[in-house]
C-alpha cells in the first residue's frame, strides 16, 4: 500500500475523532462560561496536556526538527526555559491568578488587564497587541501543515494551508474551550507517542549509536555540543520562557482548570510530555542530518522522516503528529482572539447590552475572520516555522510579562505602567527585528523596556484605586470583587 493512502487513512481517522470530539463538547455547552473557559472543570492530565500541545505546535516537529537538523543539539537549551516557565506558571502564577477569576467570573486574558489596570485603553491595547501577534504566529502553523501536504500528496502548497485552516475553524468554533482541550488530550498523546516510537528507527538508520558520534564530528566539531553562542542562546531561552510563562493561549488553560492545585499539578504534567517530546524531536532530526543530508530546505525533516525512513504506518502517525501539533495550537489561538473580539471589545465597548446570544454570534464570526486572515502571511512563507514561532514568542513575552507578574505581586503597578510596558516592550521588539536583530535577540530589549516601564512610570503617576487592589491583594474578598 502507497505511503499517501496509509496517511490518508490515518489522518482521517484522527480527523473524523477530533471532528466528533468537537460536536460532541458542543452539545454540552451552555453558553460563554462553558464555551470559553470549560465550565472550569478541566483535571490535571487533560489541563497539563492541553498546555503542552498548545505550547509545542507545529514548531516542534516542522520547525525545531529543521533546526536540529541544520545546527545540531545546541538548541535542546531553550527547552529549559519553557519547563522552568511552566512550573512558575503553575505553582506561582496559577494561585493568584486563580483567586482572581473566582472573585471575578473572568473569561479571557484581557478581563484581567481591565481588571487591574482600567476598563478602556489597557483593555483595547492588550487586545489589538494579542490579535497582532497572533495572526503572525498562525500564519506560521498554516506553513507547516502546508508544507506536509505538499510534500506527501503533491498538492501546491496554498491549497494544503487552506484546507488544514477550514478544518480547524470548523471545529473549534463549534466546539469552544471544552472541546479544544479534549482534543489537545488526544493530540498530545499521538505527539509523543509518534516521536517516541520514531527515535529507534531514526537512530539504527543512520547507522547506530557508534555511528551517529562519527557522524555528527564529519558534519562539524559544533553540531554535538554549542552551535549557537551564549547570546543566542539566551534569546532563545528568554523568547520561548517567557511566552511560556505568561502568553495567554496557555494562561487560558488555568482559567478552565478547577483549582489552583489542579493548576499546579497539570504544569508538572506539561513538564513531563515537553520533555519527552522535544528531546526525542533533537535526536531523529539531527539523525536525519546523517540519513539525508541534503535537504534543500530544513522543514522538510520531519516529512521526509515519515515517508522514506520508517514504516508507513509510523510515518503516517508522525505526520499526523505534525498535524495535531498545528490542530491544537491552531484552535487555542483562536480562542483567545476571536473571545478578545466579541468580549473585550464589542461587548465591552460597542454593544454593552449586548445579549449572551448576540456575544456568541459575534464571537463566532470573528473566530471564523481571524483564523482565515493569517492564510495571507502563510502564502508569502515568511521564514523558517521555528523562527516565526519564535519572533511571535517575543513579542508575546515584551507585551505581557510585566503587567501580568507586576499586577499580581506589586500594589503600586497602575494603568500608566501597563500601557507604556505593553506599548514600549512590543514596540521595541518589533523594531529591532525590522532593524535586523543587531548585537542581542529582540526579546531581551524588549523585556528590558517592559520591566523598566513598569519600575519607572508607576512610582511617578497615580496609585491604582484602593478597591481595586482589594480584588488582587486582599485576603478577604467576595466573589463579586466587593469587601466583606
Amino acid at each position: 500500500m502507497k505511503f499517501a493512502t496509509v496517511f490518508i487513512i490515518v489522518l482521517t481517522v484522527f480527523l473524523a475523532l477530533v471532528l466528533y470530539e468537537g460536536f460532541r463538547s458542543a452539545a454540552k455547552n451552555k453558553g460563554e462560561h462553558d464555551y470559553l473557559v470549560a465550565g472550569r472543570s478541566m483535571g490535571a492530565w487533560v489541563g497539563g496536556a492541553s498546555i503542552a500541545a498548545t505550547q509545542m505546535s507545529a514548531g516542534t516537529f516542522v520547525g525545531t526538527m529543521g533546526i536540529h537538523y541544520l545546527t545540531g543539539s545546541s538548541f535542546l537549551m531553550p527547552t529549559i526555559g519553557i519547563w522552568l516557565a511552566f512550573i512558575f506558571a503553575g505553582f506561582v502564577i496559577a494561585p493568584k491568578l486563580h483567586r482572581y477569576i473566582d472573585r471575578r467570573g473572568a473569561l479571557t486574558f484581557p478581563d484581567f488587564i481591565g481588571d487591574r489596570y482600567g476598563q478602556k485603553l489597557p483593555r483595547v491595547i492588550i487586545t489589538i497587541l494579542l490579535i497582532g501577534a497572533y495572526v503572525v504566529f498562525l500564519s506560521a502553523q498554516y506553513q507547516a501543515g502546508g508544507i506536509v501536504f505538499e510534500q506527501v500528496f503533491g498538492i501546491p502548497f496554498y491549497w494544503g494551508s487552506t484546507l488544514l485552516m477550514v478544518f480547524i475553524v470548523l471545529y473549534t468554533v463549534v466546539g469552544g474551550m471544552t472541546a479544544v482541550m479534549r482534543t489537545d488530550f488526544i493530540q498530545q498523546i499521538v505527539m509523543s507517542g509518534a516521536v517516541v516510537i520514531g527515535v529507534p528507527f531514526a537512530i539504527n538508520s543512520a547507522g547506530g549509536l557508534a555511528n551517529l558520534s562519527q557522524e555528527f564530528a564529519s558534519v562539524g566539531g559544533d553540531f554535538a555540543g554549542w552551535h549557537y553562542g551564549w547570546v543566542d542562546l539566551l534569546g532563545f531561552l528568554m523568547g520561548f520562557g517567557f511566552a511560556a510563562m505568561v502568553a495567554p493561549v496557555l494562561l487560558m488553560r488555568f482559567y478552565a482548570m478547577r483549582d489552583r492545585e489542579t493548576c499546579a499539578k497539570g504544569s508538572l504534567v506539561a513538564v513531563f510530555f515537553t520533555m519527552i517530546t522535544f528531546g526525542c524531536v533533537a535526536v531523529i532530526g539531527m539523525s536525519m542530518r546523517v540519513i539525508s543530508p541534503d535537504l534543500e530546505n530544513a522543514d522538510l525533516a520531519s516529512s521526509v522522516f515519515a515517508t522514506d525512513v520508517v514504516p508507513s504506518v509510523l510515518g503516517a502517525l508522525m505526520l499526523t503528529a505534525v498535524i495535531a501539533a498545528v490542530l491544537s495550537t491552531v484552535d487555542s489561538v483562536l480562542l483567545v482572539i476571536g473571545p478578545a473580539v466579541s468580549h473585550d471589545l464589542y461587548a465591552k465597548f460597542i454593544r454593552p447590552d449586548a445579549s449572551e446570544r448576540q456575544r456568541m454570534v459575534v464571537n463566532r464570526v470573528a473566530t471564523i475572520a481571524l483564523g482565515v486572515l493569517p492564510i495571507i502571511l502563510t502564502f508569502m512563507q515568511l521564514d523558517v516555522v521555528q523562527f516565526i514561532v519564535l519572533a511571535y514568542a517575543a513579542l508575546i513575552g515584551s507585551t505581557v510579562f510585566a503587567p501580568l507578574v507586576f499586577g499580581m505581586f506589586w500594589r503600586k503597578a497602575n494603568r500608566f505602567g501597563a500601557i507604556f510596558a505593553m506599548v514600549g516592550g512590543f514596540g521595541v521588539c518589533l523594531l529591532w527585528y525590522l532593524i535586523g536583530q543587531p548585537f542581542v535577540s529582540p526579546v531581551i530589549p524588549g523585556i528590558l523596556v517592559n520591566v523598566l516601564a513598569m519600575l519607572i512610570v508607576c512610582p511617578l503617576t497615580k496609585r491604582s484605586d484602593p478597591a481595586v487592589l482589594k480584588v488582587f491583594f486582599d485576603s478577604e474578598v467576595a466573589p463579586s470583587g466587593r469587601s466583606r
